[in-house]
């Protein structure tokens, strides 16, 4: 058995990991497991407050946007002024790191992608400053031999497609393969790796600076390193502002955030146990007084005053099901829909339209405003247990585009009732 922490929490995404990081900012013992390293390593590092409403883009202040959101939704929870503060704890939390955000808007910026898509997102770092782009005149969109799912020209093409990029004038190059010839194709992260090294920023400038001649902007995939002064010092060789499209993952912006709050957890004294899974849970009435988990053959025990769960929905394990049940895997919990109901036919589990959004998606842990799991009369089943992240229903941020958003918000939120 493990000493007595004030806090355990288990996760290890955007959810957990603030989860964590504001318990300890508080003053709290915190214990935090993981099991992976969490969709947030993958992603592209931005946090999505709230992209899509009904389907249609959101085009003013999300933030005024969260009000007509349904109850169940978690923002609605929480409240539209616990959501100011947690990005406001956030915005301070990444400055005092050295790593301060692009200034918040009264609007979502639209970042481009490498796809040629523009993504909806509030809160980034200054290397996905979409402002780069729209403001430009001269555009050049650079490539790497070898990278996959990256095309300066279908991404030329794609963007032209919206009217306010349409009358820009691109230019496409590709860059020649870093690593020369190999038995796979390249990633993103491959590429950032090579450019933590001096060799790579050599190679990156000895190669682009010949190509930028009357360029207002570059675009590049997220290749310019794995911490954030690499991009900086890429900007002051080339001498030309400089765009990382987001990608599809392996991301490489997200790795860099991860990082960040994996140093502050550090700096706060939090215990990081790294991949154990927990199995079960021990209850006395209605408080959890411990968490058991499984790791090199043996079983240990986390008690704690306190427990936050953010362990992700199916995808994320953090959910388990089996033909016509769908329970959370830790406590058994029963998931449910946003009406409150509990959906045992899986057909009901999702929608025709492939592209809409489908209810298991919508699924999760029924909560009070403090997060804690409720029974059908909406009192808390356990007092000192608080879900977070994924692990909550009521949402879609798929389609919504409100995935990093929940994760911070709620991660936030739980550490405030611990």
């Amino acid at each position: 058995m493990s000493k007595k922490t004030d806090v355990v929490v288990v996760g290890s995404g955007l959810a957990g990991l603030v989860a964590a990081l504001a318990a300890g900012e508080r003053g709290k013992r915190v214990t935090l497991l993981t099991f992976g390293a969490g969709a947030l390593s993958i992603g592209s590092g931005c946090v999505d407050l709230l992209g899509y409403l009904n389907g249609k883009p959101v085009d003013g202040d999300p933030l005024d946007a969260l009000n007509a959101l349904p109850p169940s939704h978690p923002y609605r929870t929480v409240g539209v002024e616990q959501v100011r503060a947690a990005l406001d704890f956030f915005t301070d939390f990444c400055a005092r790191q050295g790593s301060p955000l692009l200034p918040r808007l009264s609007r979502n910026r639209r970042l481009p992608t490498v796809m040629g898509t523009l993504k909806p997102t509030y809160l980034c770092p200054p290397s996905a400053d979409a402002d780069l782009l729209h403001d430009a005149r001269r555009v050049l969109v650079a490539g790497v031999g070898g990278l996959k799912d990256c095309h300066p020209g279908l991404i030329i093409g794609q963007l032209r497609r919206y009217p306010t990029l349409a009358d820009k004038e691109y230019r496409e190059t590709v860059l020649p393969a870093p690593f020369g010839k190999t038995h796979r194709n390249i990633t993103p992260l491959d590429v950032a790796r090579y450019l933590d090294t001096e060799a790579g920023v050599a190679w990156l400038c000895d190669h682009l600076t010949p190509q930028l001649r009357d360029a207002d902007v570059v675009l590049v995939p997220p290749i310019c390193g794995t911490e954030d002064g690499v991009w900086h010092a890429l900007r002051r060789h080339l001498g030309r502002p400089l765009l990382e499209m987001l990608s599809i993952p392996p991301g490489v912006s997200g790795l860099r955030l991860r990082r960040m709050l994996l140093r502050a957890l550090h700096e706060n004294n939090v215990e990081i146990v790294e991949n154990v899974s927990v199995t079960r849970a021990e209850v006395e009435g209605d408080r959890c007084t411990a968490l058991i988990t499984s790791g090199f053959d043996h079983e240990r025990s986390y008690p704690a005053d306190a427990f936050i769960i953010a362990t992700g929905g199916f995808m994320g394990g953090g959910f388990a099901s089996e033909p016509g049940v769908a329970r959370e895997a830790i406590f058994g919990l029963p998931l449910r829909l946003p009406d409150g109901s509990v959906p045992e036919d899986p057909t009901d589990w999702s929608a025709p339209d492939i592209f809409g959004s489908h209810p298991f998606a919508m699924m999760g842990v029924a909560v009070d405003d403090a997060l804690r799991p409720v029974d059908d009369t909406g009192a808390p089943r356990l007092k000192n247990v608080h879900f977070a992240g994924r692990s909550l229903g009521g949402y879609d941020f798929s389609t919504e585009k409100s995935g990093n958003g929940v994760a911070l918000v709620t991660g936030w939120h739980a550490a405030q009732h611990v």
